[in-house]
């Protein structure tokens, strides 16, 4: 005779939410890796992209100096 009336009762049900409970750690910990992964390519990214950007600015990353005139102050000097 089959008694599961006893200690054997709730193992049925144990081994269901304890089934549960690795799946869906499993999954979360997937999307958790998933996202640490795509944080990291879009700030290298980032960081590519703001280096390029400094490259192409004449002068260094703050850009070039203003330009002053040749004679500040005074009237324009003809070129002949």
């Amino acid at each position: 005779m089959n008694d599961y009336s006893g200690v054997a009762a709730g193992l049925g049900i144990g081994a269901i939410i304890f089934g549960l409970v690795i799946y869906l750690g499993t999954i979360a910990l997937m999307l958790w890796i998933g996202y640490l992964i795509m944080r990291t390519a879009v700030k290298n990214g980032i960081l590519r992209a703001d280096a390029e950007r400094a490259a192409q600015r004449p002068g260094g990353v703050y850009g070039a100096p203003p330009q002053h005139p040749q004679n500040p102050g005074g009237p324009p000097q003809q070129r002949y």
